[in-house]
């Protein structure tokens, strides 16, 4: 049964929730706004080859996409824990490429590390919010 009155515990899933879409939605502004100061900005993409303009745009629209749910969710997450899912899918699957090139050599230690608080950060708040969720019967 799902309370009516969030207590503390509910609330950290909300926060969690509302960090994860916030900074999801602004890297995505960012790079939909200023896709060629987002690939300096970021001192890893410089590594992974020339700019494309269009490519990164896609990949903020993306990235807006998921934040832009995960604030439906962190709206009441014990009644939208789905669209947290949604919302954290991508975020999760784009985590998991990265561990995926380091795994495979693809990409150094070094760049995987300084990408992971950033491309992990995210999808692993939105799946600490749902563990936080499942543990309490919410879901």
């Amino acid at each position: 049964m799902i309370r009516t009155r969030p207590d503390p515990l509910d609330r950290l899933a909300q926060l969690l929730l509302i960090i994860a879409a916030v900074t999801t939605v602004a890297n995505g502004v960012f790079m939909l706004v200023k896709p060629l100061d987002w690939y300096v900005f970021v001192p890893t993409v410089v590594t992974t080859g020339p700019p494309n303009a269009h490519f990164i745009r896609d990949i903020g629209l993306a990235y807006i996409g998921s934040g832009l749910i995960l604030l439906y969710a962190a709206a009441n997450p014990a009644l939208r824990w789905r669209a947290a899912v949604v919302g954290g899918l991508w975020l999760t699957f784009h985590g998991l490429l990265h561990i995926y090139e380091v795994a495979a050599g693809i990409c150094g230690p070094a760049t995987f590390w300084a990408d992971a608080p950033a491309v992990l950060g995210q999808p692993g708040l939105v799946i600490a919010a749902l563990l936080i969720l499942r543990a309490r019967k919410r879901i």
